[in-house]
Order: structure tokens, then C-alpha cells, then sequence
């Protein structure tokens, strides 16, 4: 790279970027996760949500790359990409101008709002935390918590359910929320909103790490709000990966553009009864079941009603 009047010489450096949200370490992930955040708080009406603005951001926090100053700290997120950001990579200082920087931001951080880049699904906090416990043979005990698979292999149908369930009423209640700050706050309303949604996140977490009520406390006060943000990034990467598992599950229904994909807890309400007869089980089995294979029955009589509709379209009936 070369800028005259600044440096005489060309300067390489090999930058070392993830690729994709499985590359990123938790670290990342959460200064993804902080970044976001802080962005959204900032916005208002006169200074709207900026991706590029975030994402120029996440180039030089995850690179290494240390901004000392430079006029595109300003025009960063200008369409006419002039000036300079004097920069220094290790030992090195050299100018990237704002075109270079974009030009990188194509190449190497598309997957962080490319709807089309592999979801996150490992999960990113294998051991959220540990514990010491007063016993009475030997004074301290380790307790660890461990998190729950990639692709919650080992969840039951009425788990995942759950885990649905919570995360849906959180979804509404954050939704509420945004509503009521962006007209005339009714404070008391407010209030409680966040209140309810704070226990409905607690709730989730609850389910999500297999917690009694005993230990309940415990985890969720050490789930600060990035390390929650990285918890939904994780969930929907998960979402993704069904939808693109079971695709018949997640279909939109009607059709519609603009319509929510059918929840699979609708879907499995609705054909409580055939899918006993069809899996020979009773409601209680189908509940204690993977939920793994549930979907995979769900995506198997979908197919086939598809099937049949298709058939009778065909020969008129």
C-alpha cells in the first residue's frame, strides 16, 4: 500500500480475519456481541442503525489493526470513501485509506449480516463457569456446568418445546419493549415489561443448561448481557440449521411474502393425533423422545401430505 507525503515504501501485512461465525473464538463472539450492542443503544431517529459503521468497527477489533487517527474516522460510512486511516499492525505504521478498508470488509466480513453464511451452531460457552461448594469430608467441591450440545442432540421434544416457547415470549416482550421506548414511555409499564422479560430469559437459560431450581441463580447472573447476545446468535444459527434440515417443518405457510415460518410446536398441536398413530408412540413418549427425530417425523408427513395434495391437484379432485 502507498500514500505519498506519508510513507515512501510499499508495506505488507498478512491480516488474519475469521472467516465465518464457527471460526470465531468466544472472545470474539462477544465483542461481535458488544459492538452491536453498544451501536443500538446510540441509535435514534437522527442517527440510525449503520452496518458499515459496525462492521468497520469489527474489521480493526478483529484484526489487531490500532487506529491513531486519520480523517476516515469520520467518512467511514460515506459512499465517497476518502481519507485515511493511519494505522499501526504490530511494529508497522502505515495509511489504509477508507476504499481499502471496504474493499476488506467485502472480501473477508460478509458473513456477519449475509443472510446466506454458514450459521453459528457450536456452541460457544462449553464451561459457562465453576463452582466451589463447602462439603463436609472435603471442605471444597468443584462443580462444573456444562453446556448443552451444538445441535442439542440430547434435548427432548418437550424441552426444545420450552426452549421455543420462552424464546418466542422473550422475542414479544423485546418487541414491546422497543415500542414503548420509541413513543411516550408509560415507565410503569416499562418497568414491569422488563421485569417479564428478564425472568423469561432467566427461564430459558433454566432450560437451556438443564438447571434445578437450587442452582437456577447461579448461572443466570453469570450470563451478563454479551455473553445472553452470544447465546442468541448461537439460537438463531440453530433455527437456520432446522430450517434448512426441515424445511417442510419451518415452510412458511400460505405461501405469503412477509409471513414467519410455521412454528413446528403449531404444526406439532395440530397433528397431535395422526402423529401418534404415525409413530406408534403415545404423547408422552413423543414428548421424552429427541426432538431431533420428532422433526424428523414432522418433515416426513409433511413431505407426504405435500405429496397427496400435489397428486389430487394433478387429476382434479
Amino acid at each position: 500500500m502507498k500514500r505519498k507525503g506519508i510513507i515512501e515504501k510499499e508495506t505488507h501485512i498478512d491480516l488474519t480475519l475469521p472467516r465465518g461465525w464457527n471460526q470465531c473464538t468466544t472472545e470474539q463472539l462477544e465483542l461481535i456481541a458488544a459492538t452491536i450492542m453498544r451501536h443500538t443503544l446510540q441509535q435514534d431517529r437522527y442517527h440510525p442503525f449503520d452496518w458499515l459503521a459496525v462492521k468497520t468497527e469489527m474489521f480493526f477489533l478483529l484484526s489487531g489493526v490500532t487506529v491513531l487517527g486519520g480523517s476516515a474516522a469520520e467518512s467511514s460510512s460515506g459512499d465517497d470513501g476518502e481519507g485515511a486511516f493511519l494505522c499501526r499492525y504490530q511494529q508497522q505504521e502505515f495509511p489504509l485509506e477508507a476504499w481499502q478498508v471496504h474493499s476488506f470488509i467485502d472480501q473477508h466480513l460478509k458473513w456477519l449480516d449475509d443472510e446466506k453464511a454458514q450459521p453459528l451452531i457450536i456452541f460457544p460457552y462449553k464451561r459457562l463457569f465453576r463452582e466451589w461448594r463447602w462439603q463436609w469430608r472435603w471442605p471444597f467441591v468443584k462443580k462444573h456446568y456444562l453446556a448443552p450440545g451444538e445441535l442439542l442432540q440430547d434435548f427432548s421434544w418437550e424441552q426444545y418445546r420450552h426452549l421455543q416457547d420462552y424464546m418466542e415470549m422473550f422475542v414479544r416482550q423485546q418487541n414491546q419493549i422497543v415500542k414503548l421506548q420509541q413513543g411516550v414511555a408509560d415507565r410503569e409499564r416499562l418497568a414491569a415489561l422488563q421485569r417479564e422479560s428478564l425472568a423469561t430469559r432467566n427461564r430459558f437459560l433454566a432450560v437451556l443448561f438443564k438447571l434445578g431450581d437450587g442452582h437456577q441463580s447461579a448461572i443466570t447472573k453469570k450470563v451478563t448481557d454479551v455473553r445472553w447476545q452470544v447465546i442468541l446468535f448461537w439460537w438463531s444459527g440453530l433455527m437456520r440449521y432446522l430450517q434448512q434440515q426441515y424445511p417442510h417443518c419451518f415452510k412458511s405457510s400460505g405461501g405469503k411474502k412477509g409471513k414467519h415460518p410455521a412454528n413446528p410446536l403449531q404444526l406439532y398441536v395440530n397433528i397431535t393425533a395422526t402423529m401418534q398413530k404415525y409413530l406408534q408412540l403415545d404423547e408422552d413418549k413423543v414428548n421424552r423422545q429427541t426432538f431431533h427425530l420428532t422433526l424428523e417425523a414432522l418433515e416426513r408427513m409433511a413431505k407426504e401430505a405435500e405429496e397427496m395434495e400435489r397428486i389430487s391437484k394433478k387429476h382434479g379432485k
